[in-house]
Formats: structure tokens, sequence, C-alpha cells
């Protein structure tokens, strides 16, 4: 209680301040001119204690918590500590700076200094020359000099080294809380006393009322010059920085433990307290912020103003937004929320509004006021109220008719009366002053004397009207749960455009200055009716939800609406544009609980559903009370920052670069991505595009990661670009190039090594084909020759013979019987063994000789003696080796040939056969005596001598090579050399 007393004095106390004179500084409580947002651990804090913030140039916010550092981009939290970097040292993040070049600096409470530069982390302490670890302040002067304050000593940084500068020169060891440079260039070093520091000049002093007074925690120069002056036993003041020592001004607070102080950029100076919250001063008047309504914990520790000028405010509770409000919701005097049915704007210059629970009220010094009725009025539940053209107020009810109140006088109607419901919704007044009453249960005209009523049966669309319209034509428009009617000429209007509306609940109505009438329904979005056409927005043009409560329009040709979601404003020419397909997205701007509103759920369905001044003012019921809004104007921002945040390649992180090359074999890719708007987050919506994969862009809403999946090899450019709800003609990206390295068999000196085996296995293929018809052509032809040589060795040569025994028995017949009978045996045996022979020849069979070849040689020239008379000597050499049946048959067919034709042309004498076997091979000699020939004539001449091609044509295939030695009238000698085969 102590205490608390001593607070209250103290702030009575700002009557001091020279700015303002003692009559005009009053304590007063936050009026909604801010929008809260709380961040705790459980939104992604690592720790509830938020003790120093600041922005980097990029647009991230940076906040040191006891738990790491954190970088918030207005909707996710990145924490760095020593599990991200070996420089954290210790996580507890008491301080941070940003210097002109970009650089972040964090002071830790007992780990040094941190720097983050070039998205590197780099740690300071010790090696550096800071002796001491716990960081309490860090300042850059405007020579760009950064010092740093801790516990124990005051540091300067040169050269990535820091210099002590108390204990030298006069200055004493010092414990630096607080530094900051006057406008003087002086600077001023708080924590146990006060340095001053220009040039060689130095200047320390200190407080002798007691040790909290000495405590300095903050120093801050305002812009008018003033020098404000923290420290744990209260607040000081040197009106324009005035010189001299400081303790010597009495103390604005007292007993307070002043932990911070920060001034905005528009002037108003925050005060941060340890234990009794939040100030702001400005113009001589202050405002309080405290927990549990407004803050999260009254222990301040940390002020910042970011580039959007929300107010950040760390406590020991968690981090604290405060943004400013564009709206602000109106109550009763007890604050108690009100659910509002309807806002009245009376021509006379007030704000009638009607609560859910029927009470009347108006609108007075932002407070809702309740409307004192004559006491036949006091117990009936109203719904909405209307002036007509002669001053009078009329009140509709729910169930109990309508009321009004001319001169003083109360009349009641009700469906006694001939009014066709109790239940009323909407009142209208036509250019005869007739008066229209929308209700439950139809449309009621009222003259001035009687009522007359319309329901289905008359041509209204259905009994349950929820909006009346008088246009400028003088027709009626009557909205009602299944339609729209219009009311012309005493009659309902058929019109084919009206019929798409049939069915649909219609709840709001606006005319254009061009004539052109606004249809809101419940669920089913926006129409424009104009010459007889219909266009229809819904919320995939950009409208935040289907259900609309209120339409209307201000000076600048923007239209309001309000629903369940909020309530937006639209330029009119942008959703004509739309209608005509000369745009292909709706500017939106919506206002909801990010820009002040109490609630997202605008009421409706009852009118008027809101009211919008001529000052530009808006006014809509809501479920908590009377929203006002001020419209900023449309003030134009500039696009968002964009960045890439991460790339995960089959969920492994990559080092980001602009230019992301990724190695072989993957193929799922996941791009983090964002957009700094750290106010209103919720209103950026982003679409992003591989250049090179996707063929169009991708519209994702507010999602801030790309997923892809099976994304072949290739150079491709990622694109993202982000926008605000509002505006998407205003955008801002970000792009970087990803190769992604191919397999071996996807690159291309693969496929085009591929190609060229292709084409060389086709040409193989050819070429093989081509092998395989000449082999079969020379294996075809090879083997007619053999036929041939077989059929000249066997069956020819069979057939001499035969020829040759039956002339000998011809003629030996008239000679001797018994021996032409001999020779005839004997030519049907040589017959016999012509056929088996040609038999064998046909099918290339060969008969195994037994003997060897010496033997077989031996036994034909004994068969050739026998039947020719003619002696045919053989002769051989060295020792015959066995040889193939092959090679024997064919070498036998060769020297059989020989003697053959020796016997059959030359008529010789004699005939000697003589086989040498050598090392080398097999030498045969075959001479006879005969008349002999020419060779060369011989060996040309096919179809007389094919026999001696034969003999050639074997010798060839044995590898051996056979010489023709033959003159006219001197003999033959045929000279065969066969090689041995090789082993």
């Amino acid at each position: 209680m102590h205490h608390t007393r001593l607070f209250l004095v103290s702030i009575c106390l700002i009557a001091c301040l020279s700015s303002a004179p003692a009559s005009t500084s009053e304590y007063q409580s936050v009026n909604g001119s801010y929008t809260r947002r709380v961040w705790r651990n459980g939104d992604g804090l690592p720790e509830d204690f938020a003790q120093s913030i600041a922005q980097t140039p990029d647009g991230y916010l940076w906040v040191g918590t006891s738990g790491g550092l954190v970088r918030f981009d207005g909707a996710s939290f990145a924490v760095f500590n020593r599990e991200q970097s070996p420089a954290f040292r210790d996580e507890s993040i008491y301080c941070l700076q940003v210097t002109r070049d970009g650089t972040l600096w964090a002071g830790t409470e007992g780990g040094g200094l941190i720097r983050y530069k070039d998205h590197l982390f780099r740690a300071f302490g010790v090696d550096e020359g800071l002796t001491n670890g716990f960081v309490r302040v860090i300042f850059e002067d405007s020579a760009r000099r950064l010092w740093v304050g801790t516990d124990a000593g005051l540091f300067q940084l040169e050269n990535e080294k820091f210099t002590r500068i108390d204990e030298h020169n006069g200055i004493p060891h010092m414990s630096v809380h607080a530094i900051c440079e006057d406008k003087a260039g002086r600077i001023l070093f708080g924590g146990w006393g006060l340095l001053i520091v220009k040039g060689t000049e130095k200047q320390y002093y200190n407080s002798s009322e007691s040790q909290a007074d000495n405590s300095i925690r903050t120093l801050c120069q305002t812009r008018s010059g003033d020098l404000w002056i923290g420290t744990i036993a209260g607040l000081r003041r040197l009106p324009s920085g005035e010189t001299g020592n400081p303790f010597l001004h009495p103390k604005i607070f007292s007993q307070i433990n002043i932990s911070v102080l920060r001034e905005s950029k528009k002037g108003q100076l925050w005060i941060g307290s340890y234990g009794q919250g939040l100030l702001r001063f400005e113009n001589g008047r202050t405002t309080t912020f405290t927990a549990p309504n407004l803050l999260p914990h009254n222990n301040v520790l940390a002020l910042f103003e970011d580039a959007e000028e929300n107010v950040w405010v760390g406590t020991h509770g968690g981090l604290l937004r405060l943004s400013p409000s564009l709206a602000s919701t109106i109550t009763s005097a007890d604050g108690i929320p009100q659910s509002i049915n309807t806002i009245y704007h009376d021509p006379r210059g007030e704000l009638l509004v009607t609560a859910l629970n029927g009470q009347l009220f108006r609108v007075a010094d932002q407070v809702l006021v309740p409307v004192q009725l004559p006491s036949s009025l006091h117990a009936v539940p109203l719904r909405n109220v209307f002036r007509d053209s002669r001053g009078a107020l009329w009140m509709g009810t729910d169930g109990q008719g309508i009321a009004r109140i001319d001169g003083g006088r109360v009349a009641r109607f009700t469906t006694r009366e001939g009014l066709g419901s109790d239940f009323t919704r909407a009142f209208c007044e036509d250019a005869d002053r007739n008066l229209w009453i929308g209700t439950d249960g139809g449309l009621s005209r009222y003259s001035g004397s009687e009522f007359r009523n319309f329901n289905v049966e008359d041509g209204l669309a259905y009994s349950s009207v929820r909006a009346l319209l008088l246009d400028s034509t003088g027709s009626v428009w009557v909205a009602t749960d299944g339609g729209l009617s219009r009311f012309r000429n005493g009659k309902f209007q058929n019109e084919s455009a009206l019929e798409r509306l049939r069915g649909r609940k219609v709840w709001s109505l606006h005319e254009d200055p061009s004539g052109g009438l606004w249809i809101g329904t419940h669920g089913d979005g926006l129409f424009w009716l104009k010459h007889g056409e219909l266009s229809q927005f819904t919320s995939s043009a950009g409208l935040p939800s289907n259900k609309i409560h209120f339409i209307a329009e201000d000076a600048r040709g923007n239209l309001w609406l309000s629903g369940p979601n909020g309530i937006l404003s639209v330029a009119r020419k942008a959703l004509e544009d739309f209608a005509n397909r000369a745009k292909s997205q709706l500017a939106v701007r919506v206002y909801s609980t990010a820009q002040g509103l109490s609630t997202n759920q605008m009421n409706g369905g009852v009118q008027p559903a809101g009211a919008l001044l001529p000052s530009g003012e808006l006014w809509i019921p809501s479920a908590k009370g009377a929203v006002r809004l001020i419209p900023d104007g449309g003030t134009s921002r500039n696009p968002p920052p964009v960045f890439i945040e991460q790339v995960l390649v089959d969920d492994h992180s990559e080092p980001l670069s602009e230019n992301l090359r990724l190695s072989t074999g993957r193929h799922k890719l996941e791009i983090h991505y964002t957009a700094i708007r750290l106010g209103s987050p919720d209103d950026l919506r982003f679409r992003y595009r591989l250049e090179g994969f996707d063929p169009e862009w991708t519209d994702v809403g507010r999602r801030r990661v790309a997923y892809y999946t099976n994304v072949p090899a290739g150079s491709y450019l990622f694109r993202v670009e982000a926008y605000e709800i509002d505006d998407p003609r205003t955008v801002a990206g970000h792009s970087i190039s990803i190769a992604w390295r191919p397999y071996a068999y996807e690159t291309p000196w693969f496929l085009s090594l591929c190609v060229l085996a292709t084409i060389a296995a086709a040409w193989g293929g050819y070429r093989l084909h081509i092998h395989n018809l000449r082999k079969r052509f020379t294996a075809v032809l090879e083997e007619r020759n053999r036929l041939a040589r077989e059929m000249h060795d066997t069956l020819i040569q069979g057939a001499v013979g035969v020829s040759t025994l039956l002339e000998a028995a011809s003629g030996a017949r008239a000679i001797s019987p018994a021996v032409s009978d001999e020779l005839l045996e004997r030519a049907r045996n040589e017959v016999r063994s012509t056929v088996d022979e040609a038999r064998l020849a046909v099918w290339n069979l060969r008969h195994p000789t037994g003997a060897g070849l010496v033997a077989a040689v031996t036994h034909l020239a004994r068969q050739t003696e026998r039947e020719t008379g003619i002696p045919v000597n053989v002769e051989s050499e060295g020792t015959p080796l066995v040889l193939t049946p092959d090679s024997e048959r064919s070498l036998l067919m060769i020297i059989r040939e020989a003697l053959q034709n020796a016997l059959r042309h030359a008529t010789p004498k004699h005939v000697s056969i003589r086989m040498h076997f050598g090392r080398q091979g097999l030498q045969v000699e075959v001479e006879d005596d005969g008349t002999g020939f020419h060779a060369d004539q011989a060996l040309t001449v096919v179809g007389r001598h094919y026999g001696l091609i034969g003999m050639r044509e074997r010798a060839e295939k044995l590898g051996g090579k056979l010489h023709f030695t033959s003159s006219v009238g001197r003999g033959t000698l045929v000279d065969l050399q066969v090689p041995w085969p090789r082993t």
C-alpha cells in the first residue's frame, strides 16, 4: 500500500514538467487507440522473458529472450541458441543493437557479445579483450564507434578488438547499463553514476541520496532536447539537456524502478517500469498500461518502435505489440460489452443505437448513453429507429409493433391497427411521405391514416423482409429472405434480372450515384444490378465472406461492407472493372481484430446495420459494442520485403545462396519463404512459380512454404511474390536459381553416347546382317562347290571306272566270256561303291579310314593298278601323323584326283606317289610320265577341268598349297604341301 500511494503521488508530480502547466497533467486509461497482441512461450517464444528488441534493415524484428535470440517476420519465430551456433555461450540475450551497416549485436548475460553479420554468428569474449561477459548495453555513436557496457567495465571496439575505457585517465571503475549521445555531441554513460564524455573532457556524477538513486538503468534525449534519466529509484528530466549535476534535479517519479525509455516517431515518450507497468507521456498527458488487461506483465524490460510504428513491449510475461488502431469499440459507461442490433444516424446529428436486449442508446463522448423514453415505452424491446420527413421518430420493436414519438406524443401501432406483423426490421419513406415498414410477415405501407399490406400473393418475393430502399426513380426495393422485389407504379414489377436472386437471402441494399444497385446477401456474396444486368462477387473474387449485412459508399467512391468476418472496403470502380473483366483480382481492404476491432462479428439482418457519417467515420453494430472506424484514407504502403528463408531437399536443409546447386539423386523440394509485415501479417497473400517446371503462378493465400515432388534434374528459377489483400497490384518478390545436377544417365553427353551407341548398334546389326547373308551365301556356294567336288571325285570318277570296265567286258566277250563276266561283276561292284560314295558325299559323311593316309593311298594305288594295268608306285618318308577324318579324306581325294587325271588324260606308262611327313607338314608329289598339258589353261576352263580346281580348293581348305608342273610331252608333277595344324 505504501508503494501504491507513492506511485500515485509521483504520477501527480508530472505537473512539474515544464512543457505543460500543472492544470493540464492528468492520469487517464487507454481509450482504444492501440490494438493489443501478445506472444508467449506457447506462441513461439523460447521463454516468456523478452528482454531486448531491435529491427534490422531487412525488416526482421529481433527479440532477445532469456532462452535465446528470436527472429520474427510478423507471423512466425525463428529461434537461435546453442543448438544452432556455438557463438551462443549463454542463451540469455540481455541487449540488442543494430549498427548503421546493418550488423546486429547481441549482449548476453555471461556469454559475452555476439555479432550477426552476413547470416553468420561470431562470439566476442576474453580473447577479443572483453573481460566481462555480462553485457548490459551496446551503443553506436555518431562517429560509428561501438561502445559496450558490462557489469564490470566500459569497452570500445577497435579493429575487431575491445579496449577497456574505465579505470583509465580519471574514469572510475564502472558498471554501465545505459549509453546515449546528446545533441551537443556528449556521450553519456549511466550505470553506477553518470559519466559524460566529450573529446578529452570527462565529468562524472553520482547521487548522495541513495544507492538506488545512483543506479541508472536508462537514458534518453527527446527531440525537444530534454534529457531523461531513469534509475531504480525514479525518473528525472533535464529540460533542454541542462548541464551540471543531474542528481540535483528533483525526480518526477519517485520510488519507481524505471527500466527503459523510448521516444516514438510521433514524439511520445514511452516509460517502462519494473513492477508498475508502462506509461506513455504526450503533450503533458500520461496514459498508463498495466497488467493483466493491457500488459502481459508489469515488469517491462524492453521498448521498441518498428518501421510500421508498432510499439513493442518486452516483459517478464511475454512480448506485446501495440499497433495504432483505426477502430474503437464504444460501450456503455460501465464498460460491459453490448451486442448492438442497429446504428442509425439521425438527420438531427445524433447516433442512435439499439442493443440486442431492446435498449436504445445515443453516442455521447465515445460512450453509449441510454435514451430517456416516455414511460409507456420503457418495457418495449426496440429493434430500430427512423425519423421521417416531418420530424417524427419511429421505433420498431421485437413483437410489439411500432411506435411514433411526435412532439412528445406517443402513438402505438400493431396488427390490431392494421400493421402486417408486430416484428419490424426496416423503415423507408417515399416521395409521397408514405411510411414503408418491413416486417417478419410482409411489407406494410402507412399513408398517415391507414395501413396497406403486401405479401407473396401480391408479388412480394418472400414475406420475411430484411431491408428497404427508395431509389432515385421513386421505386421501393424490398429485400427479403427469398429474393428481391421492386415496387413501382403501384405494383411489384416482374423483372427477369431479379429471377436470379429468387430464393436467396437479401439483407442489404445500396444505390450508387450512377444509379447502380448493390445487393448484399446472406451467403451468396454481393450483386450489382445495372441496366438490367446482374453481376456477382463472392469470396473467390477476394471478399472475406459471402455474408453481407451492410453497404455504404464514401465520398471517394469506396464501398464499405460489413459481415461476420469484419469490415471491408473496396473501390466501386474496381468492382465494376472486375465485373467487366477488366481486372482479374479485387483489391479489398479488410478491417478485423488486427486493426483494433474487439470482434470480427458484425451484426446485421435488421436495418440500419450501420452508418457512414459525412466526416467519413463508419459506425457498425457488433457483438461487443458499437464499432467506430476512422478510415486511413487508403494510405499507400511500401510492399513488404520478401525473403526465402530455407530450402529443404529430401528433408535436409541446404545452404542458402542466390544460385543454389543441388547434388544428384534428390527429387523432393521444399522452399520456405516469408514477407515481413509486423503489424498486419494476416493481410499478406503469396504466389510462387518454379520456372521450368510450373506452367503458371500458384496462388497459395497465406501459406509460406512451397512443396514440390518428382522434380527432374535441370535448371530452374524459383520466384515468390507477396502482396497485401487490399492492393494486389503492388507486389514484392524474391527469386533464387536452382540447378539440380542429374544422374550420369540423365546428362546430355550420356544421352549423346546412347544415341551414338544406338546408331552404332544399328550399323553393327546391319553389318552383321550383311555378314550373315554373305556367310550364308558363301556357305551355300561352298556347299555347291563341295557337292561338285564330291560328285566329281565319287560319282563321275565311279562312272568313268564303270564305263571303262563295261567297255573292257564288251571287248573281251568275244575272246573270253569268263573274263567278260568278271569284268561285269567288277562293274556292278563299282556301281554299288560309287552309289555309296555319292550318298555319303551328299550328306557330307565320312568313312573312317582306319589304317591312315599311307594305307589308304597304297590301297588306292593297288586298286588302280588292277583296273588299269599301269604300275603306281607309292613311297612314304618320315613318321606319319594321325589326321582328322576330314583332312585325311581331302588329302586322299586330292591324290585320287591327281592319279585319275594322269591315267585318264596323260596315258602314262608309270605313276609314282611320294609322301614326305616332315616337321612342318606333309608334302605329296604325284608324278606321271604321260603326255602333259598347259596347266594355266586347264585351270581357267572350269567346264572341262573342274577336277583341277576342286583339287586346289581342297588344298586351300587344308591351309596348303598346290602346284602343277606340266608341259606337253614331258609328263605332269602335282606338288601338294600341307602344314600340320597348330595345337
